[in-house]
């Protein structure tokens, strides 16, 4: 981008189409994850077209508006909490250019996350069954299985939306 109008301008667009997402899964209550996934993926347009602080600044606004406006509030959650900065964090990870260090630390946060996540529904909003809480070792592989089909897509996904975007032309 070329201004800082121009990255702020556009990156208030895309929050605004992550925040669309955020509300679909109100609507979608089948696809909530998918719609969670994909406002993670208008973020890492953010972060390639707009840059590092706006992408952060993205995140951080449309994780809260989702959490006051949206309807499912489990959707707005999961994007504030793993999606919205999973962008970022992976950008910063891919960066080592280290195959096995950057897969480690993905799911090292993935399941950091996860146990997060999944203490805080059953123990403060009482989602889980006591006998369903206290076994959440039996949710993680299938968490790691589907956190390496997202990561591997995310990563297909951005790169084909990114090539068929027109080039930037800087100075």
């Amino acid at each position: 981008m070329k201004s800082k109008t121009a990255k702020m301008a556009a990156g208030g667009v895309l929050s605004a189409l992550t925040l669309l997402f955020l509300m679909a899964a109100s609507i979608l209550p089948g696809g909530r994850l998918a719609c969670a996934a994909l406002a993670g993926v208008v973020g890492a347009v953010v972060l390639v077209r707009c840059g590092w602080k706006t992408s952060a600044v993205s995140w951080i606004a449309v994780s809260v508006l989702a959490l006051l406006l949206a309807p499912s509030k489990g959707c707005a959650l999961l994007y504030a909490v793993f999606f919205g900065p999973y962008t970022l964090l992976k950008n910063a990870i891919e960066r080592l250019r280290n195959k096995p260090v950057e897969w480690v630390l993905k799911y090292l946060f993935c399941m950091v996350v996860a146990v997060l996540l999944f203490l805080f529904s059953s123990e403060v909003l009482g989602l889980f069954p006591p006998m369903v809480a206290g076994r959440i070792w039996l949710f993680l592989p299938a968490v790691a299985v589907v956190f390496l089909a997202y990561d591997i897509v995310f990563s297909k996904l951005i790169y084909r939306i990114l090539s068929r975007l027109p080039q930037q032309h800087t100075k």
